[in-house]
């Protein structure tokens, strides 16, 4: 056989073993994912993924870039290079810094969408293989985050606000309701409005001369929030409103307390008010309020394509 026949079935051979790669190429993609909060320093995401290259060779990632997003927020950001993926399962270690700066936004938009969170993953990756390179960018939900916290800051049973007459303990008032909403919220400020309901169950006007209360999670002082004053006459039903206000510069302090607390937070409203009655004022503490809730931000269930 001449020589340039030899030649020319080499690269036959060749070209058919090129493109037949090139032709039935397929994207890596991650077949499971298991993530932890590291709280050592700052706050950062650990997580190990068992990624699958379907194909016959190996693929070299130049570069992959990790977002997560909350409401379409990132809030962490993370990057390899150089990983190399070989046929079949390979396990992929990355973490993702946290992003202070955007967590105060993040919960506008959450408070925004009726305290729901989608929890989404952004992919950037830039493949080499043979001579090419190949780059594939991802945005992927992966889960929900949803809590009802504004319930919580409410008070659906009758609570008695009792005082000390004469060494006596007196019921003054009956609080019957304490029922807050949302009413506005920015990436600096969240307002909350409350309809209080008060009962008067004596035979004499109680009046309320000034009523303040803090909000607390995690210990944290987040707001503040106060009632004008209001007469309630005897035996009688008095309703009205107070409005919270939260200051968003504490969310980011909060939201590392809640990580470092295994993603629990405790809340407490504190209140103090001078109550008169019967031409005496009382110091009494009408609204206290205490509870928890717990949130599962990597609780990660996906398949999904690199």
């Amino acid at each position: 056989m001449k020589t340039w026949k030899i030649i020319l079935l080499i690269a036959t051979i060749i070209l058919s073993i090129f493109f037949y790669v090139v032709l039935t190429f397929s994207y890596p993609y991650i077949d499971e994912i298991e993530a932890s909060w590291l709280t050592d320093d700052e706050i950062a995401i650990k997580a190990n993924a068992i990624v699958i290259n379907p194909n016959f060779f190996s693929i070299r990632i130049t570069k992959l870039n990790y977002s997560l997003f909350l409401n379409d927020v990132e809030i962490a950001h993370g990057m390899n290079e150089n990983v190399v993926l070989h046929p079949e399962k390979n396990n992929v270690g990355f973490q993702l810094i946290l992003n202070y700066g955007n967590l105060q936004k993040w919960w506008a938009s959450h408070i925004k969408n009726n305290e729901y969170s989608i929890v989404i993953v952004k992919y950037n990756a830039i493949a080499n293989f043979l001579f090419f390179k190949k780059s594939k960018e991802i945005k992927e939900e992966y889960t929900t985050i949803s809590t009802n916290f504004i319930s919580k800051l409410s008070l659906y049973e009758p609570k008695p606000v009792n005082v000390s007459i004469y060494g006596k303990n007196t019921m003054l008032l009956i609080i019957n309701k304490f029922e807050s909403r949302w009413q506005y919220v920015d990436e600096n400020i969240t307002i909350i409005n409350s309809t209080i309901q008060f009962y008067n169950p004596n035979e004499g006007d109680v009046k309320i001369l000034n009523l303040t209360y803090d909000i607390f999670l995690n210990g944290i002082k987040m707001g503040n929030g106060s009632l004008k004053e209001v007469t309630i006459p005897p035996y009688g039903v008095k309703e009205t409103f107070c409005l919270t206000y939260i200051y968003n510069e504490k969310i980011p302090e909060w939201f590392e307390s809640h990580i470092r607390n295994g993603e629990n937070t405790t809340y407490e409203i504190k209140s103090n008010a001078q109550i008169l009655y019967d031409e005496s004022i009382y110091l009494a503490e009408p609204l206290n309020i205490k509870g928890n809730f717990t949130t599962n931000f990597l609780n990660f269930e996906l398949e999904k394509v690199l």
